[in-house]
């Protein structure tokens, strides 16, 4: 056995197989791995293309030579694998193919290392496509798998609890395009590609035992290249209750070429996901832009999507009709008018022919509704998919066929949505790419629209693509190409309106630097958490769906519309608000609630714009029981914003209306209010003044207030002498 470790940290790999026998987080006094036989041989498996284009998987041989090296690292090497269910001596599965991987561990007191693998092609009709490294295998925190929760980076984020029966549960196996297998092995597994489906390239998994502790496992791929990534957990579910982290790279390494990852973090640590948070955005900052968007975009607090032009190949409104549309839309004092279901054809049909639709009315009167919207005082958005060529269309045997992703056995990926399908087309094919930016350059030169929203781009699973007609030197440049695409869409929309912007559907780090906002969604019934996301970067503005969802039952459909409202307002996201049919007859009550959270949202507007978002660090407060009852509501939410200067802003969701509960606020930092006995409060409800009132911070430079009971509210605070006002 060789260790490698520091003074909160612990690793052991066995070295006969090379399996990962033990990590030890040395403070919390926990084994991490707590399933050795689920372990296995060592953590990595490589999958191969032979001359044929036939797919075989490979793992590890024994170990040909490991060591301790200096700098408190270790060495393992593999000089051949055998191909998967063939580990026998006597199997005749055996490649050429050497691996060698190392784990450096820094000295100190924190619980960080760094895995490498490098690897020697030395076959003559192998290539490797793709390499799982690290598969880290038999996990467990604590003494009980029920008090683990898993943070996972599926679109703006999930919070699953107790993973390792959740994942090989039914509603995750059901999980459409994000769902969890169970492989031939017995494991189930759920793996998503980076970046779309997955929009950042980390795992936190972290246990909150009866003992009041909570300590975790951070898990990322830190790598700068941003190749497709898999980012993988695994279970052997309720009766073999371990957790599996680990990623994949789309790689190729061809006959007698070599290859070398970029490092992958695992780090145990004290507390929560936030830990991991911090820690990705910590590795990131650097290689990616933060900055903020333009002002007046930031100040926003709704928009209206209007998908009810065409869709289902009907015609529920034309162009002409925008005027009356938008200023429905105004009346509520929504200014940012979004434009769907408007092509050839309508919604989810006749992609990618963007041009209109003449049951619609004709290009004409779509440049005169945009117009209207503009000399009143708006500004237009339209929606363009940027994935999908529609099977039926005229166009696809000459041009979606070639532009199309292709698999390594030169199929097309194939998607169905309601009743037409759909190629999928790769990004970095440079004649779509071009496509794509002339046909947004001209909805701003001859429609006058502002922005551009750019559907599925950070939303839908990304592919490898094997053509080798198209721009990519690889089959993992997905990334690269979306990112060649939204730069090249920007730059075209900026020569021509300075104020112009991009959006997409759900987000992805890299995408979401060069984008004003990003429409998030999961599925609530899925674990969706947004704050983690939002956390991460707080610079990346949310836009979050509060519409009636299309439930029959009154009560329940009222009660997933509160807690959407809630969820967007503490998120201090944008609103996404249909205002055609999604409000029906029956849901008065529904509109005029969203109408009074939407003007508490504009009240809270410029504190938010200028805020940096805390999740609900900072804070303590009652939360009061949460029941998971679709119609009952949650329990009180909050978030802490740090603003500018010193102030601090609140805000608040208090579903049940609870008064006599008090939240104790703290200070932009540490001691920055102690004993201060004039710290001014700014306060507005639903439906309520603003108010003003002093009170003093305690010793620990904190306030405590008591929580409005109103559903919703917010608090400003700041010491006298500071500046609150938005």
């Amino acid at each position: 056995m060789l260790s490698v470790g520091n003074e909160r940290i612990r690793i052991e790999i066995d070295d006969l197989s090379g399996g990962v026998a033990q990590i030890q987080d040395l403070a919390a006094r926990d084994d991490v791995i707590k399933y050795a036989s689920a372990a296995g041989g060592a953590p990595f498996e490589i999958v191969c293309l032979d001359g044929q284009g036939r797919r075989a998987s490979y793992v590890a041989g024994p170990v040909a030579g490991g060591r301790a090296l200096a700098g408190n690292a270790l060495y393992m090497n593999h000089d051949h694998v055998v191909r998967a269910g063939c580990e026998s001596p006597d199997c005749a599965g055996r490649a050429d193919i050497s691996c060698r991987w190392q784990v450096d561990v820094p000295t100190g007191p924190d619980g960080a290392s760094s895995w490498s693998i490098s690897i020697d092609n030395n076959t003559d009709d192998l290539t490797v496509v793709e390499v799982l490294f690290p598969m880290v295998r038999g996990i467990q925190l604590g003494p009980d798998s029920a008090d683990e929760v898993l943070v996972f980076p599926h679109h703006a984020g999930e919070k699953i609890v107790n993973p390792a029966d959740a994942i090989a549960s039914d509603r995750y196996m059901r999980f459409w395009r994000a769902g969890t297998a169970l492989g031939a092995n017995g494991v189930y597994h759920r793996e998503i590609n980076y970046c779309g489906l997955a929009s950042m390239t980390w795992m936190d998994l972290y246990a909150s035992p009866s003992d009041g502790r909570s300590f975790g496992l951070y898990m990322a791929s830190h790598d700068p290249s941003f190749v497709l990534t898999g980012v993988r957990s695994e279970t052997g579910g309720p009766n073999a209750p371990w957790c599996g982290l680990g990623f994949r790279k789309y790689v190729p390494v061809r006959r007698g070429e070599s290859w070398e990852s970029a490092p992958f973090a695992l780090e145990v640590h004290d507390g929560d996901w936030h830990f991991g948070a911090r820690r990705y955005r910590q590795w990131i900052r650097g290689r990616i832009d933060l900055s903020a968007v333009p002002e007046d975009l930031a100040m926003q607090s709704s928009m209206c999507p209007r998908y009810d032009f065409k869709n289902g190949q009907a015609v529920h409104h034309r162009y002409d009709e925008i005027p009356r549309m938008y200023e429905q839309a105004r009346a509520e004092g929504i200014t940012h008018f979004f434009i769907s279901g408007w092509n050839r054809q309508g919604f989810d049909t006749d992609y990618p022919e963007f041009v209109p639709d003449m049951e619609l009315g004709g290009a004409w009167d779509l440049a005169q509704g945009c117009e209207y919207v503009r000399d009143h005082g708006g500004f237009s958005t339209f929606y363009i998919n940027v994935r999908l060529f529609d099977l039926e269309s005229d166009f696809f045997p000459t041009l979606g066929r070639s532009w199309s992703i292709k698999n390594h056995d030169n199929s097309m990926f194939r998607e169905t949505y309601g009743p037409r399908s759909f190629a999928v087309i790769c990004p970095d094919c440079g004649k779509w790419r071009k496509w794509v930016a002339d046909t947004a350059g001209w909805m701003v030169k001859a429609f006058g629209a502002r922005g551009i929203y750019l559907d599925q781009l950070g939303s839908a699973e990304p592919f490898p693509c094997y053509d080798t007609g198209h721009a990519h030197a690889h089959h993992g440049l997905y990334n690269q190409g979306y990112l060649k695409m939204i730069r090249q869409v920007r730059d075209r929309l900026l020569a021509l309106d300075p104020s112009s912007f991009l959006m997409v559907e759900n987000c992805g780090d890299i995408y979401s630097q060069h984008v004003y906002a990003n429409l998030t969604w999961n599925g609530s019934l899925y674990d969706e958490f947004f704050n983690v996301y939002k956390y991460t970067f707080p610079e990346f503005i949310q836009v979050n769906m509060v519409n009636p969802r299309r439930i029959a039952d009154k009560a329940e459909r009222s009660s997933w519309f509160y807690r959407d409202v809630a969820r967007a307002f503490v998120l201090g996201s944008v609103f996404w608000s249909e205002l055609g049919d999604r409000f029906g007859e029956e849901d008065g009550d529904l509109l005029d609630h969203f109408r009074a959270a939407l003007r508490l949202r504009q009240h809270a507007a410029a504190y938010i714009a200028r805020g940096v978002y805390q999740d609900d660090l900072g804070l303590e407060f009652e939360r009061g029981a949460d029941d998971s009852s679709p119609t009952a509501p949650p329990a009180i939410a909050a978030s802490r914003w740090l603003l500018p200067d010193g102030p601090v802003l609140t805000l608040i969701s208090n579903p049940r209306q609870l008064s006599g509960l008090e939240i104790r606020i703290d200070g932009p930092e540490e001691g920055a209010w102690t004993d201060c006995a004039n710290v001014g409060i700014t306060c507005r409800t639903l439906c309520g003044e603003q108010t003003e009132s002093v009170v003093p911070a305690d010793g620990n430079g904190r306030v405590t207030l008591e929580i409005p009971a109103s559903g919703l509210s917010f608090f400003a605070v700041c010491p006298r002498g500071g500046e609150t006002d938005a």
